[in-house]
């Protein structure tokens, strides 16, 4: 059954019922767009432990990258 004989069968039913129908698919649509809207944003640290962490590793991972990039001008200068 293709798209087509459905949009026929559905153009077959009565008008109150396709309004009826019409409705009811548009509450469906808002609802899940509600629903998403209202979803919790997941990219977000909700403890204050997680969020020390966050701050304590970024930190860590720029005192490495600093270490890193004197470690190699060292070398190159040996060089």
């Amino acid at each position: 059954m293709n798209i087509r004989y459905r949009i026929e069968q559905v153009a077959e039913l009565p008008p109150a019922l396709t309004t009826a129908l019409g409705i009811f698919v548009l509450a469906l649509i808002v609802l899940l767009v509600w629903g998403l809207v209202r979803l919790p944003d997941h990219t977000r640290l909700r403890s204050p432990e997680a969020r020390e962490r966050a701050q304590r590793r970024k930190e860590s991972q720029r005192r490495q990258k600093k270490l890193r990039a004197r470690r190699e001008s060292l070398q190159g200068k040996a060089r």
